[in-house]
């Protein structure tokens, strides 16, 4: 019985290591520096910041916006 404790505590200790080695190694590197433009590096002239240009299969935008306008009137 002991020798699963022991692999269990012994696996614990080796995904919390290397989980701490992976942290290091990406902060050496520079992977943390900029993280705000690494953050942008996704978008381009054709899905702008802030505009949103997909959306769930079968969500229709403009309805969407039709909703929450009329739910913004039924509160006033």
């Amino acid at each position: 019985m002991w020798i699963y404790y022991t692999a269990i505590v012994g696996s614990i200790i080796l995904m919390g290591g290397s989980a701490l080695y992976a942290i290091y190694w990406a902060a050496k590197g520079g992977q943390f520096a900029n993280m705000e433009n690494g953050a942008r590096v996704i978008f381009d002239a054709g899905e702008p910041v802030g505009k949103v240009t997909d959306l769930f299969p079968g969500l229709d935008l403009e309805k969407e916006r039709a909703r929450k306008e009329a739910k913004k009137k039924r509160k006033i």
